[in-house]
């Protein structure tokens, strides 16, 4: 009887202390990372959002998230992706180049050269496969790419051509991910990205009606993803990481505006260069002809207010964009509003990235929902090289080297960052030690309840024996009496 009782003890401090929703991370239930390209952390405050307020009460909202340097799609992306600041990374632009042959690609032809991608830091794709997992990955920048001889799983890589702004195409999407890799084929880890608000932003700006409108449409995305979700089934078992790679801020325009172009600034030519990556936007590379650094270097500095001008080694330590060796020794960075030119200015977009990740403008939006994540909390602001290690904690795996820490994120969490394969132990001993202690409490009292009842017995045993003593003694006495 007290084996039976004890065993049943042993268990029931576990039962009766278990909450509704796992107070560790199991490590079993599936991730969806969904990035929305340059979607600036401040979006939806003038714009009517019901389904990211939604997400938000259910979930998680951060003030903002600040991206790596430099902000711009590919690099940001793989900083999500490794968790490591790109200088470490490698993906140090949306370009890539060869500055022997004059050779560039853009965005989408740098998506299919594997060397520049695979450059010894691993993507969570790659780590969880090797770990067991089952991985996919739906336009997400690097997705094309292979790593150590190993592809994702999963892969949907668009068309050259391919419209980013296609709402009708987005829920295909969704459904694709949803309903048939994570309901169908049961994948553990998905990567969606969509193309705006980036594109509306750079077009427009992103103080434009048209941004304004591509935010409602992300909003009914949102909503759709959530709703489809539901349809699965796999609202309990799927966490929803949903964020941005980099913001968006306004390009001056104007006479009144003085334009950065190198060529008109004394004492600066491009002949003196031998490579040069400028045009594209905020941020810009150069490669002086031997024994020309010098002469370039000092013409650029200090040769226009707006502009910002570092020896690659001298790069503020912060931004963590110095140390590669694919970074050119002289690297330009404009100031917010501005972009750099080299002969002409023949760049029309209204809105621009690329700036220093301090500039506000620059920052990301990041919502989480899930069964891991907390209710209705709204966190601090974190970067976002440390997204890494929070998706490979949700999903229960060893990461690889990177440059972020779950410290930064754990109150996310329910857990708090704890695992239960860690806890488990600790838990059973726990128990162990609250089920034994029961048992010999349990003990003790039978014990106290038996002597107390022995004592008590023997009492009322010598009481009962003096008593018919006493009788005794009163008969003779009377009978003494009757006698005399």
């Amino acid at each position: 009887m007290f084996v039976v009782l004890g065993l049943w003890l042993l268990v029931f401090p576990a039962a009766l202390s278990a909450p509704a929703r796992e107070q560790c991370t199991t490590g079993k239930n599936k991730l969806l990372l969904v990035s929305f390209d340059g979607f600036r952390w401040d979006y939806d405050r003038d714009v009517d959002t019901p389904n990211l307020d939604k997400m938000a009460m259910e979930g998680v909202k951060a003030a903002y998230m600040t991206p790596p340097f430099l902000t711009i799609t590919s690099p940001s992306h793989f900083t999500l992706l490794t968790g490591r600041y790109i200088e470490n990374h490698g993906v140090i632009h949306n370009i890539w180049f060869n500055i022997t042959t004059q050779e560039k690609k853009q965005y989408y032809m740098t998506q299919f050269v594997d060397e520049y991608w695979d450059n010894g830091s691993l993507p969570i794709w790659i780590t969880a496969q090797r770990q067991g997992l089952k991985t996919g990955s739906h336009h997400f920048p690097g997705t094309a790419a292979t790593y150590q001889n190993e592809k994702v799983y999963k892969e949907t890589v668009e068309p050259i051509f391919y419209n980013y702004t296609n709402e009708t195409v987005w829920r295909e999407n969704v459904n694709t991910v949803i309903g048939q890799w994570f309901k169908n084929e049961d994948l553990d880890f998905i990567s969606l990205y969509f193309g705006d608000p980036d594109e509306v932003g750079h077009k427009y700006g992103p103080d434009s009606p048209e941004r304004r409108e591509v935010i409602k449409k992300v909003d009914r995305t949102v909503g759709y993803l959530r709703e489809t979700v539901e349809k699965n089934g796999l609202t309990d078992k799927l966490n929803i990481i949903i964020t941005a790679d980099h913001g968006m801020s306004t390009v001056f325009k104007g006479e009144n505006v003085n334009e950065i172009i190198l060529s008109n600034i004394p004492g600066f030519s491009l002949r003196d260069l031998k490579f040069h990556m400028v045009d594209y936007g905020a941020c810009g590379m150069l490669l002086p002809k031997d024994g020309m650094f010098d002469k370039v270097y000092n013409a650029l500095k200090g040769g226009h207010p707006n502009l910002h001008v570092y020896k690659k080694e001298d790069m503020p330590e912060r931004l963590h964009y110095s140390k590669h060796p694919r970074l050119l020794p002289i690297i330009l960075i404009a100031d917010p509003g501005y972009v750099i030119n080299g002969f002409y200015t023949f760049q029309t977009n209204k809105g621009e990235h690329g700036y220093d990740n301090e500039v506000m403008d620059m920052k990301a939006f990041f919502r989480a929902v899930g069964p891991d994540f907390h209710n209705n909390l709204l966190v601090g602001p974190f970067e976002s090289v440390n997204v890494y290690s929070l998706m490979c904690h949700l999903l229960g795996i060893q990461p690889e080297v990177n440059d972020g820490s779950l410290d930064n994120t754990r109150h996310m969490l329910l857990s708090n960052g704890l695992s239960c394969v860690l806890k488990a132990p600790e838990s059973i001993l726990q128990n162990l030690f609250i089920g034994l202690s029961a048992v010999a409490g349990f003990l003790l009292l039978v014990f106290v309840v038996v002597t107390s009842n022995n004592v008590y017995k023997r009492h009322k045993g010598n009481q009962s024996r003096t008593e018919d003593t006493s009788d005794e003694d009163e008969t003779k006495d009377d009978l003494k009496q009757t006698t005399f």
